[in-house]
């Protein structure tokens, strides 16, 4: 089994703000898309991207808040016997 090692806090701090620059980048390609009222293919091509951008922004966040939880939590397991 092997054993999964922490990142350093540097690396986890990159992806928090590449998450953040990327939900940034994205909000602001869907306000300008819907304020200058791009309409057609090209308005909801740039909806959806700035959309999707914003969402891979969220994703790397919870992968970031996800490294930064302990690696061992004790609990009770089905498999390993009776819970008392």
């Amino acid at each position: 089994m092997t054993k999964r090692m922490p990142l350093s806090t540097t690396s986890t701090s990159r992806i928090r703000l590449i998450a953040i620059v990327g939900v940034l980048v994205g909000l602001s390609v869907v306000v300008v898309a819907t304020g200058l009222d791009w309409a057609g293919f090209v308005g909801g091509m740039a909806i959806g991207a700035g959309i999707g951008v914003m969402l891979i922004g969220v994703y790397f966040w919870g992968y970031a808040n996800g490294l930064g939880r302990p690696l061992v939590r004790s609990g009770w397991r089905p498999s390993e016997g009776s819970a008392q």
